[in-house]
């Protein structure tokens, strides 16, 4: 049984986690819900646009789900927010992935807190 309770966080639309540990969906007020989801990026992806039909698809994640969706070639526009904040090694999201500017358009603006804003979009 899915669990219900009366957050409403901004989304307004189906989310799917990924996840090595599925679960029961999670639904919230305002029309989110979270769908926990393990398996490859295709296969998330086929998943979001089947709860979401028509409409655009939102991924977001960290480094690895990043790179797993950039290396399968299923981005159309991605938009990076990077803090000036060093909290150990971290991942690295670059690696491996050469050539992106062949791909894509980039974008990238700086805010006043430092917070660095890089913007992709597919070119052509």
């Amino acid at each position: 049984m899915a669990s219900t309770t009366s957050r409403e966080p901004p989304f307004h639309t189906p989310v799917v986690v990924l996840t090595s540990q599925p679960r029961e969906p999670l639904h919230l007020e305002g029309g989110t819900s979270f769908y926990f989801f393990d398996g490859p990026a295709d296969a998330a992806l086929a998943y979001a646009r089947e709860l979401a039909p028509g409409t655009d698809v939102r991924i977001g994640g960290g480094a690895t789900t990043v790179r797993e969706f950039l290396a399968a070639d299923l981005i159309d526009e991605l938009h990076i927010a990077i803090a000036p904040i060093v909290l150990g090694r971290g991942e690295r999201l670059w690696d491996g992935l050469e050539g992106l500017e062949e791909r894509f358009n980039i974008e990238s603006v700086t805010s006043p807190s430092g917070v660095i804003h890089l913007m992709l979009w597919r070119r052509g």
